[in-house]
């Protein structure tokens, strides 16, 4: 980098010019000023330059402050369009899962209706079928009420005709008694009237008419005496034929009974079935309006999604875009050396000075630690000699604690473009910008000469954090 110019005797305007033209050619250092010896209009346009590089320095220096924050957003704007995009297609797939999983829902409560429907039509059958059995039960029961009733009374007039039957054998007995006694007193009267000779002749043949009568009496009572009892025979099975069904129709009424109870407690739990099938047929309708509903609202869901995946992607690409024209912008200002390049270049100067950096011992990281102790702008610092070999540590920030890291001790740096820029011009190299790979932070890398008694000893570079050094 050239120096600021000095009026010098002797040297041509022309040549002055030249040298001006020359430096515009290569990064334009905003933080100088322009001078040419002697008057005139080169003069005026020398003070109208260096009022434009005034101008150009307030403008380059807010555009890139306001480069660099947009740059700084663009990644995380750009991580939050991707995650965006992630997260509208993830959406758009759990609505096309539940999407299937409705369908599936649907069609299981459109079968589980169907079900119940049948299972509805078949109870309304039972329903129906179990009130006619209650009807048909009713009946036998009144039916067998009216048999107990019957029997009950057959029962009775059968006891009456055995009563009755039992009273005429009584009276037969008498009957017959009275016949044999009828007979008795008829032979004793045939005998008298045998004694009484022609006098007892008629009164004999009455006597021996009424024994006749009174024989004949007996054998008819004997008939109706063996008559009856062969009715009161009769009379007894048909007690106990009575009695036997008495008891059974009673057994069949205990049983109706009990029968029409059970039924009407079937009836009553299956009519609460029914009822509740009722409810659960409600219940499917209302669910098929619900999932219909929710069907309805995951299409809305899934279109939205879809636009949404697709203005994600469109989001992520701009993002994109964004960030790779927000580093772009902010790597075109290279070409420009900010005054506060210049400060933090000063800076690196004045630690290069240091006896400990000019001759590299056991106290160079102790000092290259101090010095990015006082210069927040710092990242990095690190010592190559005059070959390019790091003869220091890495001494590097890390939040408020600075770390010595000793591996890269004995590195070759001398194929790097700020070692070759400070050997071959002997003067310190700022380099452009650019997007450091360990932080991801915009840095920009100062390497100065080392010298010691006029001798170029080394080079000590600098990483300083771009954002940072703004702020200076």
């Amino acid at each position: 980098m050239l120096g600021l110019f000095k009026s010098k005797s002797g040297v041509d305007r022309g040549l002055r010019l030249t040298a001006i033209k020359k430096e515009l050619a290569d990064r334009w250092d905003l933080s100088r000023r322009f001078t040419i010896p002697g008057e005139g209009e080169a003069n005026t346009l020398i003070e109208a330059m260096n009022l434009i590089f005034s101008r150009l320095h307030s403008f380059v220096a807010e555009l890139t402050r306001r480069n660099v924050e947009t740059a700084s957003v663009a990644p995380r704007v750009q991580a939050i369009a991707g995650t965006v995009r992630t997260s509208s297609e993830s959406l758009s797939r759990e609505v096309e899962r539940l999407q299937q999983t409705c369908r599936i829902l649907a069609d299981g409560i459109g079968t589980s209706a169907d079900s119940a429907g049948q299972a509805l039509a078949q109870s309304a059958r039972i329903v129906e079928e179990i009130d006619q059995t209650a009807h048909l039960t009713d009946q036998a029961l009144q039916r067998m009420q009216a048999m107990d009733r019957e029997v009950e009374q057959l029962s009775g007039t059968i006891e009456d005709l055995d009563n009755r039957s039992r009273s005429i054998g009584s009276i037969i007995e008498s009957i017959s008694e009275i016949a044999d006694h009828t007979g008795l007193l008829s032979l004793n009267a045939f005998i008298e009237a045998a004694r009484a000779g022609e006098h007892g002749a008629g009164f004999g043949v009455i006597a021996q008419e009424v024994r006749q009568l009174s024989h004949e009496t007996a054998k008819a009572a004997q008939e109706v005496k063996d008559s009856l009892s062969s009715i009161s025979e009769l009379i007894g099975r048909t007690v106990g034929a009575v009695s036997k069904v008495q008891s059974e129709v009673h057994q069949g009424l205990s049983g109706s009974a009990e029968a029409t109870t059970a039924l009407g407690q079937v009836s009553r739990e299956h009519r609460n079935f029914h009822h509740h099938l009722q409810s659960v047929i409600t219940a499917v309708e209302e669910q098929q309006k619900a999932v219909s509903l929710f069907s309805d609202d995951l299409d809305h869901i899934s279109t939205i999604g879809k636009q949404g995946r697709e203005k994600s992607t469109e989001l992520a690409k701009l993002a994109d875009q964004v960030k790779q024209l927000t580093e772009q912008q902010l790597l075109a200002t290279g070409i420009f050396i900010l005054p506060q390049y210049r400060k933090a270049e000063k800076a690196v100067l004045d630690l290069a000075g240091a006896a400990e950096i000019q001759s590299p011992g056991p106290g160079t990281d102790q000092v290259l630690q101090r010095g990015l102790a006082s210069l927040a702008y710092l990242e990095l610092i690190y010592l190559t000699d005059n070959h390019g070999i790091q003869v220091s540590s890495n001494v590097f920030r890390n939040g408020q604690e600075f770390t010595c890291d000793t591996r890269p001790r004995g590195k070759n740096w001398s194929q790097k473009t700020w070692f070759c820029n400070v050997r071959q011009s002997g003067m310190p190299s700022i380099s452009e910008i650019y997007r450091s790979e360990a932080t991801d932070s915009f840095c920009l890398t100062i390497a100065v000469p080392v010298y010691r008694d006029s001798a170029w000893v080394g080079v000590l570079g600098a990483d300083i954090n771009f954002e940072d050094l703004l702020a200076i």
